[in-house]
């Protein structure tokens, strides 16, 4: 097993995690229960399934943990998208979060890769 703060695609889903919060502050109040919280949730699903995945013995069930933080890093991207469409995120502010959102994504589909060809 894993120290989950030790692996460089939780720390980056983390430090993601915060800016969303961050960001989302600023968020219309009537929206609070809408789009912000679909927005917080997604996204801290995904450091919350990578450190999941970490407290897994089986590489198949880590990969399964990993896949689903893979895919609310899809859901966050819509919804950054739906944000700014919306108006409610700055182009820097959506091309920020998006970029960083791109990255995690990067990193564990390569880790999902590396962990697949193990079993």
């Amino acid at each position: 097993m894993t120290d989950f703060r030790e692996l460089k695609e939780w720390e980056k889903a983390h430090e993601l995690t915060v800016a969303v919060y961050k960001t989302t502050q600023a968020f219309p109040e009537e929206e609070l229960l809408g789009l912000t919280q679909q927005i917080r949730l997604a996204c801290s699903a995904i450091p919350i399934k990578i450190a999941q995945g970490c407290n897994r013995e089986d590489k198949e069930d880590q990969v399964n943990f990993l896949v689903l933080a893979r895919d609310a890093a899809i859901e966050v991207e819509y919804y950054l998208l739906l944000c700014y469409e919306l108006d409610m995120l700055d182009s820097s502010d959506y091309d920020r979060l998006v970029s960083r959102t791109v990255e995690v994504k990067e990193l564990l589909e390569s880790f999902i890769d590396k962990l697949s060809h193990n079993f």
